[in-house]
């Protein structure tokens, strides 16, 4: 048994029916359940305590897992009111494919270019797709009773990659620089993910490069000064790839 608090209350609560908050959106989102608590309770900074690393240390060492890892993610979803294709330069912009040939191409993942091309075509490939729906993610954590738990998010794009879909939710007016955040990050994680799933350990790396690039609406100039930054290139094989994708050329970087 560990402790929770529920309703200002210390409780004590089965291990498995508790959770280490290691994923904050995660944490927001089980938090909002009403009436039971799925974290573990930490003593309040005014008293003198160990830190919550070492307490997470801890609570690992006895069995509670960290939400990230007991968490189950349903992508699906449905379109009730339909979609309109648009055109997919809005979306897979020339910046977008410099940063992702750029990050491949470093020399540490070894990756040839016949290979990073053909990983990056699955983004020329696609269909983008706008719908007014909310696109939304869900998840869900089994209790010790067998109980699933669900919660919802709004993810504002799903890329499926097996049927080359890329859906949108349609934005309206001038984003909010929440809107823009928001956004950059869904976008890039989606991308990363589907780019990357054989390279789990790289995805959260080049997600960071492509939030980057979305919040720089991917503009050249940014785009080759963020890739310096980093240390990475493009290389004559990929600016050659990047000239025939119908997308336009691309600078030397």
């Amino acid at each position: 048994m560990v402790p929770i608090c529920t309703d200002g209350k210390i409780t004590l609560s089965k291990k498995e029916d508790v959770f280490i908050p290691d994923d904050l959106m995660l944490s927001e989102l089980f938090n909002k359940l009403p009436q039971q608590s799925f974290f573990i309770w930490y003593p309040p900074s005014s008293l003198p305590s160990m830190s919550r690393a070492r307490l997470n240390s801890i609570y690992g060492g006895i069995g509670v897992k960290k939400i990230s890892r007991a968490v189950r993610k349903n992508d699906s979803f449905t379109l009730e009111n339909g979609f309109r294709t648009v055109d997919l330069g809005k979306v897979i912009k020339v910046g977008l494919l410099q940063i992702i040939l750029a990050f491949l191409a470093d020399p540490a993942l070894d990756i040839p270019a016949v290979e990073r091309h053909r990983m990056v075509s699955c983004l020329l490939n696609v269909t983008v797709q706008e719908t007014d729906e909310p696109i939304t993610v869900g998840y869900s954590v089994t209790l010790s009773s067998g109980r699933d738990v669900d919660v919802r998010a709004s993810r504002m794009l799903r890329w499926e990659r097996e049927n080359s879909k890329l859906y949108m939710q349609r934005s309206h007016g001038k984003s909010s620089y929440k809107e823009k955040i928001e956004f950059g990050t869904y976008f890039a994680d989606e991308i990363s993910r589907g780019l990357l799933f054989e390279m789990a350990d790289k995805i959260p790396s080049l997600a960071e490069l492509i939030k980057l690039g979305s919040l720089l609406e991917f503009q050249d100039a940014a785009v080759d000064f963020l890739l310096k930054s980093k240390n990475l290139q493009l290389f004559p094989e990929d600016e050659n790839f990047l000239n025939s994708s119908g997308l336009g050329g691309s600078t030397k970087h």
